[in-house]
């Protein structure tokens, strides 16, 4: 079964974000997605989230929505949020 994953995560304190698409044989953990994700973006950058979406489409046609408003109408789901990062974006938005 084909999976589409976005994952959002800083390199040297730059926000990067990179998406996967894998086939997963059998059931796999969110906690075991969550590490292998981190790893594929290297495992000495911070994590801030990883999202499954829910649509017929492959990691490159992802790629080209993923900054635009039409991800906002993807199904997805969140597998991992960065506590400390929706702080310091909740505090940014206080502050504007």
């Amino acid at each position: 079964m084909k999976r589409l994953f976005i994952v959002d995560y800083r390199e040297n304190g730059v926000s990067k974000h990179q998406c996967f698409e894998t086939s997963v044989v059998g059931p796999a953990t969110d906690a075991a997605i969550v590490t292998a994700c981190h790893a594929c973006v290297g495992m000495n950058n911070d994590l801030d989230s990883v999202t499954e979406v829910f649509a017929d489409m492959s990691a490159k046609e992802l790629e080209e929505i993923a900054l635009t408003p039409k991800i906002l109408f993807l199904p997805s789901r969140h597998l991992y949020v960065n506590v400390e990062e929706v702080k310091r974006c909740a505090q940014l938005l206080r502050e504007a």
